[in-house]
């Protein structure tokens, strides 16, 4: 299937607009995904800390940029509130840890960042020098949903709607 019939079939909502059904089809992560009304974050997976800190993903369902920035923002304050009830809850004593030889073995890891879902795939050889690296950038994941939110808007729209995705030009480039 070519892309371009691709991002016809999808387009169903209207210019600059991700519905959900689009969001999840195309894997948008983070605030782009939740302003489409897609409870989604890597915080969610049973990782005790965010539990203690009272954590809960913020969503919109308007999926337009306002929701977007909206998630943003939102999120933002709620930062602010589980770094101050972390720090609250620290023990005291030193916060580093050393290590004792150089990693060996693979592993795979999702953390959620500021603009989404970050990959990682790592392996080790038990040499200072890794024998594999992948990452998976938000801004890669989320560069598809522009395909669904450009076709049909004004030019003027255009710096919105793409700077609405939070991209990250460096992440992205391979």
């Amino acid at each position: 299937m070519l892309l371009e019939d691709y991002t016809l079939k999808v387009r169903t909502v209207g210019k600059g607009v991700l519905s959900m059904a689009q969001a999840m089809s195309l894997g948008a992560v983070g605030p782009t995904v939740r302003a489409s009304g897609v409870r989604q974050d890597m915080r969610l997976l049973n990782y005790i800390p965010y539990k203690e800190v009272g954590f809960e993903p913020i969503t919109e369902t308007a999926g337009d940029s306002y929701a977007r920035a909206l998630v943003r923002t939102k999120e933002l304050y709620q930062s602010i509130g589980m770094v101050l009830k972390a720090l609250e809850m620290a023990p005291a004593g030193e916060l580093n840890t050393r290590t004792e030889s150089w990693p060996d073995g693979e592993v795979i890891s999702r953390v959620e960042q500021p603009r989404g879902e970050v990959f990682y795939f790592i392996k080790g050889n038990g040499t200072r020098y890794l024998e594999r690296l992948k990452i998976r950038t938000p801004t890669f994941a989320n560069l598809p949903t522009l395909l669904v939110m450009l076709p049909g808007c004004t030019m003027a729209d255009v710096p919105v709607i793409v700077l609405s995705i939070d991209p990250c030009i460096s992440c992205t480039e391979r």
